[in-house]
């Protein structure tokens, strides 16, 4: 039997040793965490073999890319991030305490198998994956031990240490330069001596569209992460005429709009310059949006990606929207790979991350957010003439968040604040959903509209919803009018489209 079938058949009988222990369906916990224990297992050879991908499709039902499985090496590769004991454990040890059924030792001698199978799925099982494979073992057999389960010390590891194969990894080979034909991505390596200065760079440059790996459902179409919406690209009929004065067009935002028309300018001279073979200057063009929600940084992103497209600074012009729950997984390693997925979704566009301050927190445990930064670094370093990246969220939390991290202030040095809407900006918002919406306002309801926007804006607070808030507002204006004519027994048009002042009050009321 094969290392691929056995380790498939050794994953199903340790689901169903937990599913019949728990009573409860731990597959995708399971698998997750056996691909995080095999990526820190990996990480220490710093290499890459094929084997690694077919390995980890047997527990999640798809192999993912190369690149994928670098990127998430590279992460595990950290000695300070430590895999934490999964939930699922601690459950298998709750249970197992009160049923004693020797769950739990059942549990540490099927998963020490599987590790070690996976260790060796190329051939080789080197002194550095059995250490970390006893360093994995241990850390259950202590927390079981600290719930006073009698379990046995870690499971004795009876394969044999090889040497490193040298010829099951993957090494970048010397292409020749054949003119016409179609390049071959060099498959980075690790060095596997010590040195002051490790160059943990990915060059590959792959096209492929990637799936959610912690689906376990091989014939599912492939679902994108929460929070993620990847619009078409930027329309061939729209221009810079156009997009700007769309811009423009928006309500308030007059700095921001100005930031923008600069931006646009330098960008057409430096093009000027560098078609005159003049010399020009680095740029960077990637964003950091400040300022409370609903002030319209999404709805600028999206502009800003689309007037990319048409100076020929991204290849596409699609916006990919993300935040913490798209990017961070459960486990070191997979971060990475969720982060990847995302980014191979924004090539060619921009990727726009809301709350982005919250992949730095201050707690010293949060190593998945760390990751997430270091993925997107990296894919901005790797991917500079197909990727920008723009980032969001309240003002203060994002200077800090930059500052965190050199990587990050020496990439992002334009800053777009977003001011709070004023009363009249925020009425004529209102107006605009009206608008939209097919709805008119009652003859002189626009006075007290004002009044009560104005109000509003000069008792806000830190986070004020802008016109988030009017959106709120207006949706329950519009549930106050149909709960008004809905005893009718007939309705005019008139009816049906105008919101009164007894509407608008309601809805206000209603908060």
């Amino acid at each position: 039997m094969d290392v691929i079938t056995e380790l498939k058949q050794d994953y199903a009988a340790l689901a169903e040793l937990l599913t019949d222990t728990i009573g409860s369906d731990y597959d995708d916990a399971l698998s997750g965490y056996i691909v995080a224990c095999w990526m820190k297992i990996w990480s220490g050879n710093k290499l890459y073999a094929p084997e690694y991908a077919k390995a980890i499709g047997c527990v999640l039902g798809r192999e993912p890319s190369m690149e994928q499985c670098l990127t998430a090496l590279s992460c595990c590769g950290d000695e300070t991030r430590k895999l934490d004991v999964p939930a699922l454990f601690h459950q298998l040890v709750a249970c197992d305490a009160t049923q004693k059924t020797g769950a739990v030792s059942d549990f540490l001698a099927q998963l020490n198998h599987i590790l070690v199978a996976g260790a060796s799925c190329n051939g080789d099982f080197t002194i550095e994956e059995a250490n970390a494979v006893t360093a994995i073992l241990k850390s259950l057999v202590a927390s079981a031990k600290k719930a006073k389960l009698p379990v046995k010390d870690v499971p004795h590891i009876s394969d044999p240490i090889t040497p490193l194969k040298e010829e099951s990894y993957l090494r970048p080979a010397a292409k020749p330069d054949v003119q016409g034909s179609t390049p071959t991505p060099e498959v980075p390596t690790f060095s596997t001596e010590d040195s002051d200065e490790k160059d943990n760079s990915i060059t590959l440059h792959v096209s492929l569209d990637l799936s959610d790996l912690t689906d376990t459902h091989k014939d599912a179409s492939p679902a994108a992460p929460e929070k993620l919406a990847v619009p078409p690209e930027a329309k061939s009929s729209e221009t810079l005429e156009s997009l700007l004065a769309e811009l423009d067009s928006l309500v308030g935002l007059d700095s921001v709009k100005q930031d923008v028309h600069s931006l646009m300018n330098f960008i057409k001279v430096t093009k000027i310059r560098e078609a005159r073979g003049m010399k020009i200057p680095t740029i960077s063009y990637h964003l950091v949006f400040t300022g409370n929600p609903g002030t319209g940084k999404t709805t600028v992103a999206r502009l800003v990606a689309k007037l990319y497209y048409q100076m020929g600074i991204l290849p596409k012009g699609q916006l990919v929207e993300a935040d913490r729950s798209a990017l961070v997984a459960g486990y070191v390693g997979q971060t990475a790979i969720k982060t990847q997925q995302v980014i191979q979704q924004a090539l060619g566009g921009v990727l726009f991350i809301d709350e982005a301050y919250s992949l730095a927190n201050d707690s010293e445990q949060d190593s998945y957010g760390k990751e997430a930064i270091e993925t997107i670094l990296k894919a901005m370093e790797d991917h500079r003439n197909e990727l920008v990246v723009i980032v969001a969220g309240y003002d203060a939390l994002m200077h800090k968040f930059i500052d965190s991290n050199p990587g990050l202030s020496s990439r992002f040095s334009k800053y777009f604040y977003f001011p709070d809407y004023t009363g009249e900006e925020l009425l004529k918002i209102f107006e605009r959903f009206c608008k939209t919406n097919g709805y008119t306002l009652e003859s002189d309801v626009e006075e007290s509209l004002l009044k009560t926007f104005t109000a509003l804006y000069d008792a806000r607070e830190e986070h004020f919803g802008n016109a988030r808030a009017i959106r709120n507002i207006f949706e329950k204006a519009i549930n106050c009018q149909a709960d008004r004519i809905a005893g009718q027994n007939s309705f005019t048009d008139t009816d049906l489209e105008t919101l009164t002042a007894v509407d608008l009050e309601n809805a206000i009321k209603k908060g």
